[in-house]
């Protein structure tokens, strides 16, 4: 839909709807502390690395593929293990300078690997599989070294946890949870679970080990069961769900569990004395966390904080007390769209095709625009790990594990139906090997392409002079920039003269590279101080030298990098504005085309506009005198807020609102000097396809 504009303060708005992203399931995760980083799985295999210091944001991603699973994840320190019905164990390489690669693979005996766990010591790794064999690894360094295999079990290993010593590890599997010795590859203990229906065996789908060898279990009964691992007896026997309890997790005092399963509930049991004071302690069900809408499969916890994703796709994260509950939408890696401002058209990625939709014509309803023009689909339906589209939407680059391909796309506004895409095959050389970053200059006549094997930006040009000359790439320059970056470019920005790039890495180092003529080379120019945590997003202003960084713990600044000094930094404050969600990071910034000193940006479900210095006066005067005067009052803009920082000669008052409550945004864009294009995942899309939910009947209703 696109709004009419009414006064200097508005503007057009374009809120797209019909980014159809489907759920990605997460499967399971796993959360290291000395890193602060979560890593987690989808159903599509794909891992996503979260930086949860500050603001949770996605930090890196490993592209799944068609086939491939990840069944569990496991941290030992900064490595990152996973297992996967294949029946291999892979270490995943996260060095600093490139994108995360298989380090090493083994195959582990007994097929397909269901479960993993690391030692507390982190010197033991075990894999549980499908044939009932536990392979047990050494951790030294830095290598895997092969350590034993335990008994042979009848059934799969469904869940395995180290107990606190790493001497012993518990297993869960049909009828049954054992404590085997580790040292000698033995079952100490083997306690029954029992069966609710004697033809139907129960599962335990997952243990958990608490420091004084107490064992929790969750199994498809719906019941925790408590056991002692030194005697091998049943401590306590909870009916927690009708339905099956996938995990079970244990908070940091080991006084808290929480069990969740298909019921899209977690229940937290809290540790007590006995009420007849013999100073024995038992569990009971202390309250509920709500927030998924399907099956919950997995837990994992850090200090107050609760993690937790399933088959919705959502990662939710929430902490008590009080009780706060942020959830996070399974969007597909930053940059997922992209705007050619040029021809009204806008790209969206998806997991293995694109698509290329137009926009509305100004001042016009949805009805005249949002029309579906053009989709690509990726060969052999790989995952597609960057795309780009030209300014003015001639040139379309994606980029998969393998290939890169490059299109021309002659789009015809007046038939869209007659528009030709062709691949261009006579690509330089440098197109062979795949990049994980893209995007084209603002005049569409250069292409920045980021080499995922290293610090490398390739940089190529386009000779064709108008739209009706067939052009060829060119191969211009190869940037060193891991020379300055030390880790992989997550970020980036072209400056509207095509004369500046800004890239900015996970590591908090941000570069500025120039070219002084169009013939020459791309040289560093500067290098921004540098910050404790990485950017969340930054951006170029138009017209001007100033760059805007926005960081996970809502630090927010603006820099002039040609006058080589800041024009504005604050802090965010939250408790001043209530439309800015703290634990939600600034993901989006794009400056106002008709002001010096007007920023919006993107914060979660939320575009706010943010003024600073002069403008930020005027505009908290005129809101005075707005209160001042009812007849002269507009309709108030929602939660706004005003603050003052001190600061030597930088500028630090500004002032905040809240535009538009958009859900499941996913990125905002600036289309001319008074339209904005707001883009949301469509609510229909990423609930029609999951399966029912469970439903439960209750007295009276159905």
């Amino acid at each position: 839909m696109v709004t009419e504009q009414k006064s200097d303060r508005q503007c057009q708005l374009h809120n797209v709807q019909f980014y159809n992203l489907l759920p990605r399931a997460i499967v399971c995760s796993s959360y290291c502390k000395a890193l602060r980083k979560l890593a987690l799985a989808r159903d599509d295999g794909t891992i996503e690395i979260w930086n949860m210091a500050n603001a949770p944001f996605v930090e890196k991603t490993i592209a799944g593929g068609d086939g491939v699973s990840v069944e569990g994840l496991a941290w030992a320190g900064s490595r990152l293990f996973s297992i996967s019905l294949a029946g291999a164990l892979v270490e995943w390489d996260l060095q600093p300078g490139k994108m995360p690669c298989v380090k090493q693979s083994i195959l582990v005996t007994g097929n397909a690997a269901w479960c993993i766990d690391v030692s507390k010591d982190e010197r033991l790794l075990a894999v549980g599989t499908e044939g009932g064999y536990i392979n047990v690894y050494r951790l030294d360094n830095d290598e895997v070294t092969y350590e034993r295999i335990l008994d042979k079990q009848e059934g799969r290993i469904v869940c395995c946890c180290f107990d606190w010593t790493g001497d012993f590890l518990v297993t869960g599997s049909a009828d049954a949870v054992r404590v085997w010795d580790v040292r000698n590859g033995h079952v100490v203990h083997k306690m029954s679970t029992g069966r609710s229906n004697r033809t139907q065996e129960t599962t335990v789908w997952s243990v958990c080990v608490m420091k004084d060898f107490t064992i929790v279990s969750g199994d498809s009964r719906g019941r925790m069961m408590v056991y002692d691992g030194r005697l091998g007896t049943v401590l306590e026997n909870h009916m927690v769900s009708e339905a099956d309890l996938f995990c079970v997790a244990l908070s940091e005092e080991r006084d808290v569990i929480y069990v969740a399963g298909v019921e899209p509930n977690i229940r937290l049991y809290q540790r007590v004395e006995n009420e007849k004071g013999r100073g024995e302690k038992t569990f009971i069900r202390a309250y509920v966390r709500r927030g998924h809408t399907h099956d919950i499969k997995t837990l994992a916890v850090y200090g107050k904080q609760l993690f937790s994703g399933g088959l919705d796709g959502l990662l939710m994260v929430t902490s008590s007390s009080p009780l706060v509950r942020d959830i996070y939408q399974p969007f597909l890696p930053s940059p997922a769209t992209m705007l050619a401002a040029d021809c009204r058209l806008v790209l969206l990625k998806y997991v293995n095709y694109l698509e290329v939709w137009s926009l509305a014509p100004p001042g016009q309803s949805s009805a005249q625009g949002g029309k579906k023009v053009l989709q690509i689909r990726s060969k052999n339906d790989e995952h597609i790990l960057s795309a780009a589209i030209a300014p003015n939407g001639r040139w379309i680059v994606y980029s998969t594990e393998s290939i890169i391909r490059l299109l021309r796309y002659d789009y015809n506004a007046k038939d869209p139906i007659n528009s030709r895409l062709v691949r261009v095959r006579n690509t330089p050389e440098n197109f062979s090997a795949s990049c994980y970053r893209a995007h084209f200059t603002p005049n569409s006549s250069g292409l920045f392409l980021y080499d995922r094997n290293g610090g490398t930006i390739n940089f190529f040009t386009c000779s064709a002079t108008d739209d009706d000359s067939e052009g060829e790439w060119d191969h211009k320059q190869a940037i060193d920039a891991g020379r300055w970056l030390s880790e992989t470019v997550h970020l980036s920005a072209v400056s509207q003269c095509n004369r500046y790039l800004v890239c900015a890495d996970v590591a908090s180092s941000i570069v500025v590279f120039e070219q002084r003529t169009a013939t020459a080379k791309w040289k560093r120019s500067i290098s921004l101080p540098r910050y404790k945590i990485a950017p969340t997003a930054i951006a170029i202003q138009p017209g001007q030298t100033r760059l805007a960084v926005a960081f996970p713990d809502h630090k927010l600044f603006v820099y002039d990098f040609d006058e080589f000094q800041f024009v504005f930094s604050t802090y965010l404050d939250g408790q001043k504005s209530k439309a800015l969600l703290a634990n939600h990071p600034v993901s989006g910034i794009v400056f106002d085309p008709r002001r010096t000193a007007t920023i919006v940006l993107q914060n979660g479900s939320n575009i706010l506009s943010l003024r600073f210095g002069e403008e930020a006066d005027q505009d908290h005067q005129r809101e005075e005198d707005e209160q001042h005067n009812p007849a002269k009052r507009a309709r108030p803009m929602s939660n706004g807020g005003t603050a003052t920082t001190e600061g030597d000669g930088i500028v630090t008052n500004y002032v905040l609102h809240q535009v538009r409550e958009a859900p499941r945004m996913v990125s905002i864009d600036w289309l001319g000097n008074n339209e904005l294009v707001a883009i949301q995942a469509n609510a229909l899309s990423m609930v029609e396809h999951l399966p029912a939910a469970f439903r439960k009947k209750k007295f009276g209703k159905m």
